[in-house]
């Protein structure tokens, strides 16, 4: 008969058995190979444990809201599903404890909640709309802002630096229709500023320029330094009181046209506009008068068959006139002028005008460049080189835009400044950047804008601020006190827009001209006062 003892084994041996068959199912399988239970449920505890641990600690780490999101006054809120931006406030009420209530407004663009919060203390955080709906959250006030304020700003190194702008226009599509005008704003890095500033690619050269007629019928050469400068053949001989006719004039204005930009050339019409964007040369272009032309020179700076008053030589690529008493360089444009003109038909009578080239050892030049000023003094800024016409807009796939282009800043001489913007001119089959539908004409490089001060004449401390930004309108920015604040505080709140929205550190924005300025449409004014209005459903 089985003793207790050996009941007891073979209950054990029974059960380890059945444990066996579950946990090692294998035909060949002894109880012994098989696994402890225990020792397969310890690990299993011990990372569950570790798991729940980690889940904890990932809460801590990323709290469903920022620690101090909802303080007054320092933060955009962005809800994690709808990304509505909220701004917190305080309210103007009072609550039980006598403190100011705080409310979470909607905030209908980035640059308005700017305009609102601590400039010190600014930050985009993202909270759970749980949070935002749930008891902890402010009580929910109306919806403020500016409407059409801009959403995206220019970081403050951006807006800050020196953009290049350009004025284009193309002839109207019809007969009296208007003439397409665009306003583009490049930024350095731009892939389409390339085509304005790179050669061969539409930029006027010394050797070209640009033909246009402004709305009231005068014509104009526009040299590559974006100088304007009139047409008016016989305006030397009216001050002198040899006023010519009407028809004198036209015929030699059209002398002067032909010599300058072919017999085919015709001016391409231009709005005032664009013309404002220009340099007007006060000094119109006529035909130099030569006094004693055709008669013979008393001179020995040439050879003795070239001394006639107004005769040209040239010598080793430099230009010569012959006048009565010496010999006197000449830039190539005026040469030009001289032989093509009265003064050549005087100077070379029976024979076509022709330079004579000479060596330039038997030239002594002993008179003032010719035409260099004007016996008053002023100075003559007509082109050097002999130029051709650039812009061909009479023809359907000829070059009919054109563009005066401003560089953002005044002419440097040995490192000094002038009082006379940097300018280049361009002409071109199309606009040299893509006008988006529904941006208007304005083009500004994608994310960049410009923080500038509108100035008139040389004051350059003076003037409107105004902010560019990518969706090409201008918005002001108000530079006193736009705060509620009391009017003791007015020198302290004195730039506080331009602080609240991220420019502080620029101390004195770039000076733009405003007839620059003004091509560019208006947006609303950027200011605190505005930023606070409560909006309608």
């Amino acid at each position: 008969m089985a003793s207790r003892r050996d009941e007891l084994n073979a209950y054990n041996f029974a059960r380890k058995r059945t444990v066996a068959a579950f946990l090692k199912p294998l035909p060949n399988g002894s109880v012994e190979s098989a696994p402890r239970p225990v020792r397969a449920l310890v690990p299993t505890i011990v990372l569950s444990v570790l798991i729940v641990v980690g889940f904890g600690g990932c809460g801590l780490l990323k709290p469903a809201a920022p620690q101090g999101w909802n303080a007054p006054g320092e933060k955009v809120i962005v809800g994690d599903k709808s990304t509505t931006r909220y701004v917190v406030l305080k309210s103007k009420e009072k609550g039980p404890d006598g403190k100011a209530k705080t409310l979470l407004h909607p905030v209908l663009n980035l640059s308005s909640a700017r305009l609102l919060l601590d400039p010190s203390k600014f930050e985009v955080v993202k909270v759970k709309e749980s949070i935002l709906d749930g008891g902890d959250a402010p009580p929910q006030g109306p919806t403020i802002g500016i409407p059409y304020a801009p959403d995206r700003l220019p970081d403050s190194k951006d807006a800050g630096a020196k953009k290049t702008w350009a004025s284009c226009e193309r002839p109207a599509s019809s007969e009296g229709g208007r003439i397409q005008q665009s306003t583009f704003v490049f930024k350095d890095g731009d892939e389409h500023l390339g085509k304005l500033t790179a050669g061969g690619k539409g930029k006027v050269g010394k050797r070209s320029s640009l033909f246009v007629q402004d709305p009231k019928g005068d014509d104009y050469l526009v040299d590559d330094r974006g100088v304007a400068h009139p047409l008016d053949a016989t305006a030397a001989r009216d001050q002198l009181g040899d006023r010519a006719t009407p028809e004198e004039r036209e015929r030699m204005n059209g002398l002067l046209r032909g010599i300058l930009f072919g017999q085919k050339g015709e001016p391409q019409k231009v709005s005032e506009e664009w013309m404002d964007t220009l340099i007007k040369s006060e000094l119109p272009i006529f035909f130099p008068p030569v006094p004693g032309a055709g008669e013979t020179a008393d001179t020995e700076g040439v050879p003795q068959e070239h001394r006639k008053v107004g005769r040209i030589v040239e010598g080793d690529g430099a230009y010569f006139v012959v006048l009565k008493d010496g010999v006197a360089n000449v830039s190539p444009f005026v040469a030009k002028l001289l032989l093509q003109g009265e003064v050549g038909e005087l100077a070379y009578p029976g024979q076509a005008p022709e330079p004579a080239v000479l060596p330039l050892a038997s030239i002594e030049a002993e008179e003032p460049e010719f035409m260099g000023k004007l016996p008053t003094g002023q100075e003559v800024v007509w082109p050097e080189e002999q130029t051709q016409q650039a812009n061909n807009a009479h023809e359907e796939d000829g070059k009919r835009v054109v563009c005066s282009v401003y560089h953002g800043g005044n002419q440097k001489i040995a490192g000094q400044e002038l009082s006379v913007p940097e300018m280049t001119t361009w002409a071109g089959t199309g606009n040299p950047a893509p006008i988006v539908d529904g941006s208007g004409s304005t083009y500004v490089s994608p994310g960049s804008g410009l923080l500038y001060r509108e100035v008139t004449g040389k004051a350059k401390d003076s003037g409107s601020l105004f902010l560019v930004t990518d969706t090409g309108l201008r918005y002001s920015v108000r530079v006193n006190n736009d705060s509620s604040e009391k009017a003791g505080n007015a020198e302290k709140d004195q730039n506080q827009a331009q602080i609240r929205l991220g420019y502080g550190d620029l101390a004195q924005p770039l000076a733009i001209p405003r007839v620059w300025s003004r091509l560019l449409s208006a947006g609303p004014s950027l200011n605190t006062a505005d930023a606070k209005q409560p909006q309608g459903s």
